[in-house]
């Protein structure tokens, strides 16, 4: 039996693979589907870094898993892709984890505060490890990302982040999520939907509830290549 875990910080982002009423709590982990191919967890974190690894640490100690796959919404600095659509986020990278030497940002990696940690490149970044053959991936775009602590929402700020990082993702959660499973050696994906542009904070234009329902959709089908799978 192929044994999945999906990670995702709300049950918001995540409502449309629970079939019954759950408490108003995190982290809570809950199986959504099983039968003799599959079975997939559903992991609900909480928002951010620390609760993603606390609540994964806590379940990836008690549980053994083939494949994880990390889901939610994400903000684009990528003008080319705008919300709803979704993206392979390849790979991540803790984007305001560092110190600042007067004007300059000094990322964490830099200055030596993450010597040899498993799965972390020499640029920084934490790369998605999957290596099932899934051609439905081949159906969106492969993008990097970066996560944060606080969400870049002004002119200022989120030009600074795409000065830094070029045109990426942003979440609360990538980087934490690979860094986990990176750790405990198991395979894993980041898929998103884009809910917004990471610009001067405006809700009005956020599209959340669209980019949860193309998230929907994809991760469904992608479920059901992954059943076939022997």
């Amino acid at each position: 039996m192929l044994k999945i875990l999906i990670v995702a910080a709300t049950e918001r982002e995540s409502a449309f693979l629970i079939s019954k009423k759950i408490k108003n709590s995190t982290p809570q982990l809950i199986t959504v589907t099983t039968n003799p191919l599959i079975q997939v967890d559903l992991l609900i974190t909480g928002p951010g870094m620390v609760a993603t690894t606390f609540a994964m640490t806590k379940t990836l100690e008690n549980n053994d898993y083939q494949l994880t796959i990390n889901i939610g919404i994400c903000g684009s600095l990528d003008k080319k892709l705008q919300p709803v659509r979704l993206v392979n986020i390849a790979t991540d990278q803790f984007g305001d984890f560092g110190a600042e030497d007067d004007k300059e940002f000094l990322p964490a990696f830099n200055i030596g505060l993450l010597p040899n940690q498993k799965g972390i490149q020499k640029s920084g970044e934490l790369k998605s490890t999957n290596k099932f053959k899934i051609s439905s991936l081949k159906a969106i775009p492969q993008r990097k990302g970066i996560t944060v602590q606080k969400v870049h929402g002004s002119a200022k700020s989120a030009r600074e982040a795409f000065d830094r990082y070029g045109p990426v993702m942003e979440t609360m959660e990538g980087a934490a999520f690979f860094y986990v499973a990176n750790q405990y050696r198991i395979q894993s994906l980041q898929i998103r939907a884009i809910s917004n542009m990471v610009e001067k904070r405006n809700r009005k234009s956020w599209k959340i509830d669209e980019a949860i329902d193309a998230l929907s959709g994809y991760i469904s089908l992608l479920l059901l290549e992954l059943q076939s799978h022997k």
